[in-house]
């Protein structure tokens, strides 16, 4: 996707390129960059790290030594001080990852699979926890011939996202056959839906939201 997170694209100067596929593996898993991303373009000790993502001071550490010996942080500094000298790391402001080193399969896999079995858990504690009765998975064949299943009741009634008191949530993987224009027109209206709820500064609950579509190749 592109760039809709509010951030500027860094300067050729301040990207650094990887050749090492463990490296790579880090800086292209957000859950592993956000350990990173407090020393990224700035200069931070293992302390106000720690701080910054609520971590124990020795967790910090083995963090920063791991990340030192995958060459994604340098020592910069020292300062002097009675006792242990306060050491001081930075990291690139960003990095690039060809994809000769790290396929875009791979990365996407990586963070997808994190990601899915985090929603699947949430859906599924929604689910039960908001939805009352007898409520199961109701498989048919719709008009078009795709087989189909949505949560339902055994007597047939769907659960509906749009009702008031429906729980927030939305799930599943459709087949579609539409002309190249109207795949185009699609893309466009998704992005138009989402971007406007990217990067904001709000209070409020958090939700994990999803969008994919691509070309089926069988």
């Amino acid at each position: 996707m592109p760039d809709l997170q509010g951030s500027s694209l860094p300067t050729p100067s301040q990207v650094e390129v990887l050749t090492d596929l463990r490296a790579a593996q880090v800086v292209t898993d957000r859950t592993q960059l956000r350990l990173l991303a407090p020393f990224m373009g700035q200069e931070r000790t293992v302390s106000q790290v720690a701080g910054l993502l609520h971590l124990s001071t020795t967790a910090a550490y083995k963090v920063t030594q791991r990340f030192l010996n995958l060459g994604l942080l340098r020592e910069t500094r020292t300062e002097a001080r009675a006792g242990r000298a306060l050491r001081y790391y930075r990291a690139p402001a960003a990095y690039f990852t060809p994809f000769t080193v790290m396929s875009l399969e791979q990365i996407g896999q990586q963070n997808r699979a994190a990601h899915l079995e985090r929603f699947e858990r949430d859906f599924a504690r929604t689910v039960q926890h908001e939805l009352h009765g007898t409520w199961g998975a109701l498989t048919r064949v719709l008009p078009s011939g795709e087989p189909f299943y949505d949560v339902a009741t055994r007597d047939g009634e769907s659960w509906n996202p749009l009702d008031d008191d429906a729980p927030v949530i939305l799930s599943g993987w459709n087949l579609v056959t539409l002309p190249p224009a109207e795949a185009r027109a699609l893309q466009r209206e998704l992005m138009a839906v989402v971007e406007p709820y990217l990067n904001r500064q709000t209070s409020g609950n958090p939700y994990l939201l999803g969008v994919f579509l691509t070309p089926d190749h069988g």
